[in-house]
């Protein structure tokens, strides 16, 4: 019987390969068959170390929006100072915020979450997070713009952000494109500066 540390350690491993097998080929694509060659174990040990299919794809979300609890968490307790230094970790810094291969696996999740309800309310509570790391970031910003109109420029905060990151396979490196991304935030988050007026 494999030591409690190695079972645990194997099983991140996998969940860490299923997580890479599902932002290159999509939930559908992610088969066992890949997951084992990435994970670099035999196929029939991961239902001994995860479960069957469903289990898996399960445990894989909560990885996922376990990981994502905590860099918003992270995120919304930052003392930032003014909007520039929000756009610079949002924009520019390349922080581990999110990374373009957590878009892509919170993508192919999204779909999966059409049909699948257990992961549909994993991915919603993941999303009611990060939703509301952005709004106290800005509650904390800009203290005396009201409250829809915070959530309003969260939205779309959100959105820049994420469109960002989910167009990384085709606009890697392109400047302006992330230039016309911080611009588009800054314009947003100018709104608020302006009593919270859009």
């Amino acid at each position: 019987m494999p030591r409690p540390s190695m079972k645990l350690e194997r099983r991140e491993e996998i969940l860490k390969a299923y997580e890479t097998c599902i932002a290159l080929y999509g939930v559908e694509g992610a088969t066992q068959k890949r997951i084992a060659e990435e994970a670099e174990i035999a196929r029939p040990l991961l239902r001994h170390h995860v479960g069957n299919n469903d289990e898996l794809l399960i445990e894989v979300v909560k990885r996922y929006t376990d990981r994502c609890r905590t860099s918003m968490l992270e995120f919304a307790a930052y003392p930032f100072t003014d909007q520039d230094e929000l756009l610079a970790v949002l924009f520019l810094d390349n922080s581990d915020l999110t990374t373009a291969t957590d878009t892509m696996i919170a993508t192919n999740l999204i779909v999966v979450a059409q049909t699948h309800a257990p992961i549909k309310e994993l991915m919603k509570s993941w999303f009611d997070d990060v939703h509301q790391s952005f709004e106290l970031v800005l509650s904390k910003l800009y203290p005396n713009a009201p409250k829809d109109i915070v959530t309003t420029v969260a939205t779309g905060l959100i959105g820049i952000y994420f469109n960002l990151d989910a167009l990384f396979p085709i606009k890697n490196n392109d400047k302006n494109f992330q230039k016309s991304s911080y611009g588009a935030a800054k314009l947003l988050l100018g709104s608020l500066e302006n009593e919270g007026e859009l």
